[in-house]
């Protein structure tokens, strides 16, 4: 059977190295963990872009946790590729806004500054069209409510609801599940 290319998008202060990253590259090792700026906007659209661009003849799909969410959405519904996201941030300008200042990434060590200049250019990355999406939010989630993605997804996307769990999203073997029937639609 053929399957899809997969492009995860890790989340804010996160990178390739986290657990979730190395799990999903252990259960798919075709797996393309993405890099890229997750302070800066616009930096960090256009690595996303040439990553996501170079690999969307091949129609990849695309898993997003968090900030990766919001990415993998947008990036979704630009070159018309199915999603699926985890516990994701759709507000990065309001749930971001105590991050202002110096941030440190949990497993680079990496710093950086956020401003809310940085958070206000994201409404210049909500893209028009629709794609083929699955979300899953944990109901322990407590950086994003998940009421956020009812109230972002409902009507537009297969919406699955989790108990308990956290914002490091707990439930990796159901988002497995929902991304390899994604992967398998070819």
């Amino acid at each position: 059977m053929q399957t899809r290319p997969l492009i995860y998008i890790h989340g804010f202060r996160s990178s390739p190295l986290s657990g979730k990253s190395r799990a999903l590259k252990e259960i798919f090792p075709h797996i393309t963990l993405a890099t890229y700026d997750t302070l800066h906007p616009d930096i960090g659209f256009r690595q996303l872009d040439a990553l996501i661009d170079a690999a969307s003849k091949q129609k990849p799909s695309l898993i997003g946790s968090s900030l990766g969410g919001f990415w993998a959405y947008q990036f979704g519904k630009r070159y018309a590729l199915p999603c699926v996201l985890l516990n994701p941030c759709m507000q990065p300008e309001t749930t971001l806004k105590p991050d202002i200042g110096l941030v440190t990434n949990m497993y680079t060590d990496e710093q950086g500054i956020l401003t809310e200049e940085d958070l206000l250019k994201y409404d210049n990355y909500r893209f028009e069209g629709e794609t083929e999406c699955v979300v899953l939010h944990e109901k322990g989630d407590e950086l994003i409510p998940w009421q956020e993605s009812v109230a972002n997804f409902a009507e537009k996307a297969k919406l699955v609801l989790l108990e308990g769990g956290s914002h490091a999203f707990e439930h990796l073997d159901a988002a497995i599940s929902e991304i390899r029937q994604l992967q398998s639609a070819v």
